[in-house]
């Protein structure tokens, strides 16, 4: 466990797997508050670190991060991601983002193309679908609306129960902290939410010019973010892989079909490293 000054927040991040190994740099989802990495550290961390150096981090306003008074734009959100890696010593990673890590990925491989190898997306969209983007305005909405009817405490332990309906009962303590700590974040939370509602078409009229190699992977029981979205994003980048879970929910990285998505993603990046060295070969 690890904090230090990244882009003008004092970041929480932590590192899994030998110096010498590939990196790989996994970006979490959520709109703000929560638990930012933790439970993706829970699932994912002691496999994926077996064969790559696995960097963690929670965003802006999420996990044990600060919550800073702005920056939470896509391009400089990427921007703390690249800043941590040079921090850590990283030129280049495949960079993996989740839910609403996916945008940020797709930022950062627009942006620093030169230290991306590979580019992997969990459950995520572009968020230029207008319904997508309702249900997001929506959300932001009733945030302001519950603030102001009833106070940022009460405004928080609601939206934590939309979220989250069975929390509360079964896992009161569990609920009371993270109400706690969204309470104190709640600014920075609302900027997340804003963040994304504010991507348009910008994202999504630049997907083709990603040329790195790309796996989409989603689920076709995804209540969240439903899987037509993961088909929009594969579509909309060339040569990308799509695989598809049938019968799974949001949240690949840390529900029922963790392992399967881990398989999914080694078997990538493994066929990747073997296309890389191959081509290695072709050109002496």
């Amino acid at each position: 466990m690890a904090f230090a000054e990244i882009n003008g927040y004092r970041m929480h991040y932590q590192v899994f797997g030998g110096d010498a190994a590939p990196a790989l740099a996994l970006i979490h989802g959520g709109l703000g508050g929560g638990d930012g990495s933790k439970d993706t550290i829970s699932r994912q961390a002691a496999e994926l670190s077996e064969g790559y150096r696995c960097v963690f981090y929670d965003r802006r306003a999420c996990g044990e991060s600060d919550t800073p008074e702005g920056g939470y734009d896509m391009a400089n959100c990427a921007r703390d991601l690249r800043e941590l890696l040079a921090h850590i010593g990283i030129s280049k990673a495949h960079i993996l983002g989740s839910s609403a890590g996916g945008p940020i990925a797709m930022q950062f491989a627009l942006d620093y193309p030169e230290m991306t190898d590979a580019l992997i997306l969990i459950n995520t969209m572009s968020y230029s679908q207008e319904a997508q983007r309702e249900v997001r305005r929506q959300e932001l909405s009733r945030l302001k609306e519950r603030i102001a009817a009833v106070g940022r405490s009460a405004a928080v332990e609601q939206a934590l129960t939309d979220r989250f309906p069975q929390m509360a009962a079964d896992d009161p303590e569990r609920f009371a902290r993270i109400a706690a700590e969204n309470l104190a974040r709640i600014d920075g939370i609302a900027a997340t939410q804003q963040a994304y509602l504010d991507i348009g078409d910008s994202l999504e009229s630049r997907i083709g010019e990603l040329s790195m190699p790309t796996l989409v992977v989603h689920g076709d029981a995804d209540t969240r973010i439903p899987v037509e979205c993961g088909h929009s994003v594969a579509a909309g980048i060339s040569g990308s892989e799509l695989h598809i879970i049938p019968g799974a929910e949001h949240g690949l990285m840390t529900n029922e079909a963790a392992g399967e998505t881990q398989r999914i993603i080694l078997d990538f990046l493994g066929r990747t490293a073997a296309a890389d060295r191959e081509q290695a070969v072709k050109a002496r």
